[in-house]
């Protein structure tokens, strides 16, 4: 994800004053994209849609201002027909991208024989989920982000939101939660909103990584705590060391610094390969609820949703992650999903048992995206 870091949007600093595009970005599964998520964008059924990976990538146009924000919507009928019928995205497939150069997997900072044991968890233990439950919306904040937190809540409470998923640092980028949590934290839960701080721990080094999580998982901002934490955990071609044993001694750690705070874990979609390789069944132990990343480009969006809960739902609750930013840079479709496609994921979401569902990119979503989102009829 490092390596691929600030890739949907521009490299500039971005402003969130007036709810601009941002500065960049990786994001949950934004560099997951690899060559089987290539052939799943070209495909008509579900598959996993990733893209080769790259060490850099072609800087997209900047993205237009985002919607500004407007007063909740109240319908008495639904934007579309509920059950929400097939979506099939357009224009698709994407144009064709020329190969990267070949793949250089990174060596660990720390070695696997010099890694600890994980530490003791309770199975069994109390954790409201609730916090996750009904629809959110992801930001990808960066140290140097400037953050209108006024407009962000106010933009979230109209759409009828419950949560904001916030990042707050990365293996790279150290810890810089400090620098908007204090004002966002207070402003958001006085509109009875959620804050779901997220990380992107490479597990290169574990500790490191749990020792950045502590900082957001037992501070205080504004007076207040967040109320979760997401680690976006990912594979090897993220730059991600996913073996069991490194996500037992990070997650252990975490779970047991999170006290009664849930911990959701951000996950790749899970395909038939990646039930094979990514250590789904090691994350449960620790984790609370899965948020599987169904960026579905040109797969019809309620069958990848639906395929994306099922085997999930089966170790613990589900809250989905949907797409609504331009996959174009990565070799995906062009363009931003259809407010008919955010209508058909959230119904298929909820009509398949998930605790709740998100959208990724805030810095992204305009008007047709925020007015499924909006209107969809599912509070939390």
């Amino acid at each position: 994800m490092q390596i691929l870091s600030r890739a949907i949007a521009s490299g500039a600093v971005v402003v969130l004053t007036t709810g601009v595009a941002i500065a960049a970005t990786s994001g949950p599964g934004d560099s997951g994209l690899r060559r089987e998520q290539m052939r799943a964008a070209v495909a008509p059924h579900p598959t996993t849609i990733r893209t080769p990976h790259r060490p850099a990538k072609p800087r997209p146009r900047p993205t237009p201002r985002a919607e500004p924000a407007q007063r909740p919507v109240h319908a008495s009928a639904p934007l579309f027909p509920l059950p929400a019928k097939p979506a099939y995205p357009q224009p698709c497939p994407p144009p064709p991208i020329p190969p990267g150069p070949p793949f250089k997997p990174p060596h660990a900072v720390v070695k696997a024989q010099d890694l600890p044991a994980p530490v003791a968890v309770p199975r069994h233990r109390r954790v409201d989920i609730r916090a996750v439950s009904g629809k959110g919306m992801w930001l990808t904040t960066w140290a140097d982000t400037r953050l209108d937190v006024a407009r962000v809540v106010a933009r979230a409470k109209a759409a009828g939101l419950r949560q904001l998923w916030v990042r707050t640092g990365g293996s790279i980028q150290g810890w810089y939660g400090d620098r908007f949590l204090p004002a966002l934290l207070p402003a958001a839960h006085a509109a009875g909103l959620k804050v779901i701080a997220w990380d992107f721990p490479f597990l290169s080094d574990p500790l490191k990584d749990v020792r950045r999580a502590s900082k957001v998982l037992t501070g205080r901002f504004g007076g207040q705590r967040i109320d979760g934490f997401s680690p976006d955990i990912e594979t090897i071609s993220e730059g991600t060391f996913d073996t069991d044993q490194r996500v037992r001694v990070y997650l252990s750690r975490v779970r047991r610094l999170a006290g009664s705070m849930p911990i959701i874990a951000t996950v790749l979609r899970p395909t038939p390969t990646m039930l094979a390789s990514y250590p789904y069944r090691a994350e449960a132990r620790y984790v609370d609820v899965f948020a599987p990343m169904v960026y579905w480009s040109c797969t019809e969006p309620g069958a990848a949703t639906a395929a994306a809960i099922k085997p999930l739902a089966k170790l613990r609750p589900v809250h989905v992650i949907g797409q609504s930013f331009n996959m174009a840079s990565m070799g995906g479709r062009h363009g931003l999903p259809t407010g008919r496609e955010i209508w058909r994921f959230l119904d298929v979401a909820k009509r398949a048992g998930a605790v709740g569902a998100s959208l990724y990119l805030y810095e992204q979503t305009h008007r047709p995206q925020w007015r499924a989102l909006t209107r969809y009829p599912w509070h939390g």
